[in-house]
């Protein structure tokens, strides 16, 4: 209990939603109480209990995004296709801005991750390592999320 609200707030950095977050901690109480038999061998508990709450929330992240991937119909589809509203807009014209100021092989990174290529296809069309283009990606969406959300 004593590392509740820090426990908190980690799940709620990464899941960026409040009742996920708690969901996500009360999920990871429920598994050190089923090995606390096992926690006594722990050195650390504050740094394995991040780790493991660190797992479940890439479960989690991981859990909605593939619902939110299958509930994508057909009329998802025509909502796709239908023009942007202004704050859409807005939002893509600021991201080609973004994206313009970047280096070239920043650039190419950035757009294939958003169209959803894999890290591992991008570090072999660069011919970065995929260690590299995973350092990029963050630190562009660091960047990215400073500007924007400033």
């Amino acid at each position: 209990m004593p590392l509740q609200q820090m426990l908190y707030r980690e799940a709620y950095r990464m899941l960026c939603d409040r009742f996920e977050a708690e969901d996500a901690v009360q999920n990871l109480y429920l598994r050190l109480w089923k090995h606390k038999q096992q926690l006594a061998s722990v050195v650390a508990i504050d740094a394995y209990c991040r780790k493991l709450l660190k797992n479940i929330c890439i479960d989690r992240w991981r859990a909605i995004r593939l619902r939110d991937e299958q509930s994508f119909d057909e009329e998802d589809i025509a909502t796709v296709n239908a023009p942007p509203d202004i704050e859409h807009k807005e939002t893509a014209e600021f991201i080609e801005h973004f994206l313009a100021g970047l280096p070239e092989l920043h650039r190419r990174v950035m757009q294939m991750s958003m169209h959803g290529t894999a890290n591992e296809e991008i570090a072999e069309l660069t011919g970065l390592s995929e260690v590299n283009v995973r350092v990029i990606i963050s630190r562009l969406r660091k960047r990215f999320r400073e500007i924007y959300f400033k």
